[in-house]
């Protein structure tokens, strides 16, 4: 037995012009009065915002997000995004091609970004919807730039994802791992499953974050990033391993499967290991409370970046993607 949803939920788009803040975080004053040119501007970022070490992370309550929110971090998903989709030479892999190549179906991505993925879907299916959901919205393309069947929503899900239940068909994450508690991932998956349709699959793609091959000073790096990580904001940086289980614990889920494949670190892999091992000491730069617990300063720990490069060069470091995907399923009693 399936169900079908037949409600036409209208989608508002948050990617319009008036609503976009800028990508820059400055305050621009005019000297001559000292009013501040846009007042909203400097509420939000009041509001959202704190630096440290230059960097620009969220400071609101139960958002616990370990890397920083700002126009380096967005330059950086980028690129890592090009190199998640060169290695799996695919944007998903839950069997829903022929569901979206027959067009009408709801797609949500959840913790969109500046919209590479949905963007990308959009233009190779026409025929189906697309919803991007990010609790900034300062990367979100403009409204020219986008296919006409994609929109973007600024929600913090946390607090729910904003939709009536059996909403949408597919439902995808990506690189989220260092977003959520567990109690979140708990209540996030949950939430999933409720605004997903019968006969809809749902989607996680992570980074597992356990790094093979490391040389001594990676080891370090990596093990107390993990740890910190944990600290500072309460996030397991490993819940690429828990995935599984979060999906096996719904009893509407079915058909789980799970998939690796190698994300190889460092210029011994060509052209593609030299950008994943800058990609990589990015994010490891990104996590600016590390040095604290390593007993150095934030200009020590860059410097001790530049051995991190050397060692995965050397020894040849890789670590791994995993996708998880389920389909929910409606059980009948007889």
């Amino acid at each position: 037995m399936k169900s079908y949803n037949t409600q036409d939920f209208s989608f508002i788009s948050d990617n319009s012009k008036d609503n976009r803040k800028h990508s820059s975080t400055s305050i621009k004053v005019d000297a001559t009065n000292n009013k501040v040119e846009d007042k909203n501007e400097v509420i939000s970022l009041l509001d959202k915002f704190k630096k440290i070490d230059g960097r620009d992370f969220f400071d609101i309550e139960d958002l616990n997000y370990v890397l920083p929110s700002d126009k380096l971090e967005a330059e950086r998903a980028n690129l890592s995004y090009i190199l998640r989709k060169h290695l799996w030479r695919s944007n998903y892999s839950s069997p829903i091609t022929e569901m979206l190549e027959k067009g009408g179906a709801n797609i949500l991505d959840i913790g969109c970004g500046s919209g590479d993925w949905i963007i990308d879907m959009a233009i190779e299916y026409p025929s189906s919807t697309f919803i991007g959901i990010d609790v900034d919205s300062s990367f979100f393309p403009p409204i020219d730039k986008c296919p006409p069947n994609v929109c973007f929503l600024t929600c913090n899900v946390t607090y729910g994802i904003p939709f009536p239940k059996e909403t949408f068909d597919f439902v995808y994450m990506d690189m989220m791992f260092t977003a959520f508690t567990e109690p979140q991932w708990s209540n996030l998956i949950k939430d999933i499953v409720r605004v997903l349709k019968f006969d809809g699959w749902i989607e996680s793609s992570e980074l597992t974050f356990r790094f093979q091959n490391m040389g001594k000073t990676t080891k370090w790096i990596h093990d107390t990033a993990v740890k910190a990580s944990m600290k500072e904001r309460g996030v397991n940086v490993h819940i690429s391993a828990m995935m599984p289980k979060f999906f096996e614990s719904n009893d509407e889920l079915t058909n789980i499967q799970c998939v690796k494949i190698e994300y190889p670190i460092g210029d011994w892999y060509g052209y593609f290991g030299k950008y994943s091992v800058n990609n990589v000491r990015r994010v490891f730069h990104s996590m600016v409370f590390v040095p604290q617990y390593m007993g150095i300063t934030y200009d020590e720990y860059t410097e001790l970046l530049k051995d991190f490069v050397k060692e995965s060069n050397e020894n040849k470091t890789y670590t791994h993607l995993q996708r998880c995907f389920a389909k929910k399923t409606l059980f009948t009693s007889f």
